[in-house]
């Protein structure tokens, strides 16, 4: 792995990806409430069905690709801390959160379909469950390139482009999810430099890089919406496509300071990641109960909702003994405990 991939991060360089990990984390909760009101109501959101579609190619891409960004110190630092910050970092809120989440499933009545037992509870070691797949995967992601480190990365890179190539369906989600999305991180790590790049020229050359996203975003829709993004090889240039456009235009916001609220989202994005499924689950059934039938509005604010509750809870409970539904506490550290405030890459470990 090239030294290069290490360098300096000005305050604008960490603004984007602020903004890019906000952005990913909208779409997150924007997918996962489309199809819960989607569910509810019978139909899919006339709008949000759509964009939810259309982002479809790049939405964990772009997230796994910026977490990969700032891997290079993790992957040549000390151990112990390599093994607390992305080991026990991810395994303390995967634990956590997926006790809460299948507790909850079980105790309060649902009319999903998806039934939720007791044996989830015990299959939680090895079988992710919901959204928490992604703190799983992340863990195995660095765990992978600590080991890979000192590969030729053009090796690593084609062993993780097989990988995805192959459209392994074991129904494992582990290791489904890791071949399916390894390449991304992969391409964090190994592309820094040129991400890095491309957010610049976005900068240097605004007009340039709006009309570039423009085309490549088209030819996003274009694709997905044609159905032929069920072809790999265009499912992969499509996430490129996606995420490389986010990287530009997200660069352009933090250059003109207008993306601030995004940035403040992606800060916070592994508070919402862990608990914007509750307050999402109670708006929707809210509205719905209320005899909202506009799926659309019911998307939106479901979504603003989710988003913000878990952002707000985090900061209630910061300092008290329930900050440690976000706060790892000092037992479960390796290393010297740290200040309680977000970090740069939070949702990829303190």
């Amino acid at each position: 792995m090239a030294a290069d991939t290490a360098f300096d991060v000005s305050k604008q360089r960490i603004d984007w990806i602020d903004m890019a990990k906000g952005l990913t984390i909208v779409l997150v909760v924007m997918e996962h409430t489309t199809a819960g009101v989607g569910a509810a109501l019978g139909q899919l959101p006339l709008v949000f069905g759509a964009l939810a579609e259309f982002a479809k190619p790049f939405r964990m891409p772009l997230f796994f690709l910026v977490a990969g960004l700032f891997a290079y110190k993790a992957l040549y630092g000390d151990l112990r801390k390599f093994v607390d910050g992305k080991i026990v970092h991810f395994a303390y809120f995967y634990l956590l959160w997926s006790v809460i989440q299948i507790g909850l499933k079980i105790a309060i009545p649902h009319a999903s379909a998806w039934q939720v037992t007791y044996v989830d509870l015990l299959l939680i070691p090895i079988q992710p469950f919901a959204v928490l797949w992604f703190i799983y995967s992340l863990a195995m992601f660095f765990v992978t390139m600590r080991l890979l480190r000192d590969a030729r990365p053009v090796f690593v890179f084609f062993f993780a482009l097989a990988l995805y190539f192959a459209k392994i369906e074991t129904g494992w989600m582990l290791i489904d999810e890791f071949a399916w999305r390894f390449i991304w991180f992969v391409a964090g790590i190994y592309g820094a430099k040129q991400i890095f790049e491309l957010a610049d020229w976005a900068r240097e050359k605004p007009l340039h890089a709006i009309g570039l996203a423009s085309v490549m975003l088209a030819s996003v829709a274009a694709v997905v919406f044609s159905r032929l993004v069920e072809i790999r090889g265009l499912e992969l240039l499509m996430g490129i496509a996606g995420a490389g456009s986010a990287v530009m235009l997200v660069s352009l916001l933090a250059a003109a300071r207008l993306g601030e609220p995004l940035a403040y989202v992606g800060r916070h994005s592994l508070y919402i990641f862990l608990a914007f499924f509750l307050p999402m689950a109670a708006m929707r059934t809210a509205l719905v109960h209320l005899g909202v039938e506009n799926g659309d509005l019911v998307t939106l604010l479901t979504t603003a909702f989710a988003v913000v509750t878990p952002i707000v809870a985090y900061r209630l409970v910061l300092n008290t003994p329930l900050d440690v539904f976000f706060v790892r506490p000092d037992m479960f550290r390796l290393t010297s405990p740290r200040p309680h405030t977000p970090k740069i890459m939070v949702a990829a470990g303190d």
